[in-house]
């Protein structure tokens, strides 16, 4: 099995989780200043609660991806995922539920997340694919 040539620095394990903490704990901390000049702190935490809890299924991730080998079975990788955003969601759904009525923005929170998520892995596809 051949792998494409990687660009960049190759950064370590903690590295990587690191650039995966750094946006999510930027924008909760914005969230929070931003809603407490609104009068709503609380809503802040909650965007921030939902925030870190999707740099946790990063960083869950990022672990779990690091350990694959060629070997791993595709049904164990999948069901892994699976288990790891059940969990996550249970957990959102749960604060939501129990911070009525403002805890859909945990929701939002967790939301962002996956688009800086998905716009990261975006730019990097990109970035591959120009360099080839």
């Amino acid at each position: 099995m051949t792998t494409a040539p990687m660009s960049g620095p190759v950064l370590s394990p903690a590295a990587r989780i690191g650039r995966i903490l750094v946006i999510p704990a930027s924008l909760g901390a914005v969230a929070i200043i931003v809603t407490t000049l609104l009068g709503r702190p609380g809503l802040g935490l909650l965007i921030t609660v939902g925030l870190a809890l999707g740099a946790l299924n990063g960083v869950l991730a990022e672990r779990a991806g690091s350990r694959l080998t060629a070997d791993d079975d595709k049904s164990t990788v999948v069901a892994g995922s699976m288990k790891r955003l059940g969990v996550i969601t249970i957990i959102a759904l749960a604060i939501a539920f129990l911070a009525r009525p403002d805890g859909w923005t945990v929701l939002v929170g967790l939301a962002v997340y996956q688009l800086i998520a998905l716009a990261a892995a975006l730019g990097a596809a990109a970035k591959e694919a120009r360099t080839g």
